[in-house]
């Protein structure tokens, strides 16, 4: 069993195989998560507080307080704060690759 702290962080360091990561990120003043995509990796982000813009790929739509957003793998994607008060939002990632099917430890790269 494996207990912690959101703010700690769970990952492959733990000793997960396919659960790569899971974070607790916050943005405000029109931050933004830089434009990016994961070979092998699909995310979900859930809004627990706030609004923002989630572009995926070529679509773009608001996101607020209770979306969950799922993000294939190889889709480039970012997130902006747009709203009055900070975007706060659960990111998970779970390895899709073929080492992590056969229980090897994967490399995840952002």
């Amino acid at each position: 069993m494996i207990v912690k702290r959101i703010q700690n962080n769970l990952s492959l360091q733990d000793g997960t195989v396919r659960f790569l990561v899971i974070w607790d990120t916050k943005l405000e003043n029109s931050a933004a998560i830089t434009p990016h995509l994961h070979e092998d990796v699909e995310e979900v982000y859930y809004v627990i507080e706030g609004t923002g813009r989630m572009t995926i790929g070529d679509e773009e739509k608001n996101v607020a307080a209770g979306d969950v957003i799922y993000v294939p793998a190889r889709k480039i994607h970012t997130l902006i704060q747009s709203g009055v008060k900070p975007l706060r939002f659960i990111t998970v990632s779970i390895d899709l690759s073929e080492a992590a099917r056969r229980g090897a430890a994967p490399t995840y790269v952002a």
